[in-house]
């Protein structure tokens, strides 16, 4: 049967995967037609498909097939979704299962029960071996400690204080100080290494970039050595002594949440935030950042801002103030800036990422959107203190564009500006 998207829940607590595999939810959205149905409970709670959901989601379905699963208990729930993810489709990996295995016998089996009758029962569940499963339990106790520790780090890379953490993990705050400094310092001993990101940019003209395999193909996308060359060279490196200091960034325009996936590399802090967001695997929060940010953006070191361009008026965008024209766009940078300088710390930056174009591929008036958003900046009390050329891919354009750009000596833009400013 078909079913409203918007109306499907996603419980993450009653979904057996940690987080979305992108490579996954390209391939589906190359065959959205094939797909199977996804499965949900009566009361429309998602058991399996979440890859195929996101797919439909991304090309703007509104329905999509599905059959129904008769419950709406939650571990009924929670079982029949490991068993379904364990079967078919992307499978779930080592590291999903050993978490799993743990879940289950903590539901199934009291402090007197037979771990080997339970390690049958959870080996068929998974599809796995009982010498795994009892290897796995074997050293519960040790990976659980680990795990608590990495969901620690998260929470507080995603801009959690150290006592909210220790409230919501039932811990003391002496517990949570701890294992952070313990995973930091940890991360500090190959400092060489760490100083050495993936593709860093010497000179302030960058190398043409591509999204790499593993990342959500998604409108305006950036590169993520880009984000990370920014992110690198514009944030302050972790401190330990005298006390935990990570550098903290703000993305209010989110989109597919490649800004995390560099913070969470370089240990910076960060919180998310988008118009319409299009993941619920990561913190992504809903705000428009016209109307201003949470309060909790206050603090912030750096802000990311990759806005969409008055003319990106294809579906894929919802509607907003920065796309109905070019007044109205540069009325928004006001208002950002202005909104900007709430949260930002004295000498906070934001990275501003730019395409000056012309109206249209070839005609129309020049719109020089970098030299106008500085100006609009410096009057709102900024300072430019970089200027960085990160040209497109010329493979935005297709061979007919080329050879149109030829024969009417027109000049293809590939052309992009990264400005850095500054708070006064």
């Amino acid at each position: 049967m078909k079913v409203s998207i918007d109306e499907i829940k996603f419980i993450k607590d009653l979904y057996p995967r940690f987080e979305l595999d992108n490579e996954t939810v390209n391939t589906y959205r190359n065959a959205i037609d094939k797909l199977p149905p996804i499965t949900i409970s009566k009361n429309k709670i998602l058991i399996d498909g979440y890859h195929r959901l996101t797919a439909y989601r991304l090309e703007g379905r509104k329905e999509i097939e599905a059959e129904i699963f008769d419950s709406e208990n939650e571990d009924e729930i929670f079982m029949e979704a490991i068993k379904a993810n364990t079967k078919h489709g992307k499978q779930l990996s080592i590291k999903e299962k050993r978490n799993l295995a743990k879940i289950l016998y903590k539901k199934m089996v009291s402090l007197n029960g037979a771990l080997k009758t339970k390690n049958k029962e959870i080996a068929e569940i998974l599809s796995v071996s009982e010498g795994s499963i009892s290897n796995w339990l074997r050293k519960e106790i040790e990976q659980q400690n680990e795990i608590e520790a990495q969901e620690i780090l998260e929470l507080y890379l995603n801009c959690y204080s150290q006592q909210e953490i220790a409230e919501m993990k039932g811990v003391s705050q002496v517990t949570v100080k701890n294992k952070l400094n313990k995973a930091i310092i940890s991360f500090f001993k190959n400092k060489e290494t760490y100083n050495l990101i993936s593709n860093p940019q010497f000179y302030n003209a960058w190398q043409t970039f591509s999204l790499n395999k593993k990342q959500l193909k998604f409108p305006g996308q950036l590169p993520y050595d880009l984000v990370e060359n920014i992110i690198y060279y514009f944030t302050d490196d972790p401190v330990i002594e005298p006390n935990l200091k990570l550098s903290k960034v703000v993305d209010p325009m989110a989109g597919s949440g490649v800004v995390r996936d560099v913070c969470r590399n370089l240990y910076r802090r960060y919180l998310l935030y988008d118009i319409e967001p299009k993941r619920e695997d990561i913190p992504i929060e809903k705000n428009d950042i016209l109307k201003g940010f949470p309060e909790r953006a206050r603090g912030a070191d750096l802000v990311f801002l990759d806005p969409p361009y008055y003319n990106l008026m294809d579906n894929d965008y919802p509607d907003n103030e920065f796309t109905e024209s070019y007044e109205s766009f540069k009325e928004s940078m006001g208002i950002v800036f202005d909104n900007c300088k709430e949260i930002l710390k004295r000498n906070g930056k934001i990275a501003l990422i730019l395409k000056p174009m012309n109206e249209k591929l070839f005609d129309g008036e020049w719109l020089d959107m970098s030299f106008d958003c500085a100006n609009i900046a410096i009057k709102k009390g900024y300072k430019i203190i970089k200027r960085i050329s990160a040209p497109l891919s010329t493979q935005q354009f297709n061979a007919s564009d080329v050879e149109r750009a030829k024969k009417s000596k027109k000049l293809l833009n590939i052309h992009r500006d990264i400005i850095i400013f500054e708070k006064i």
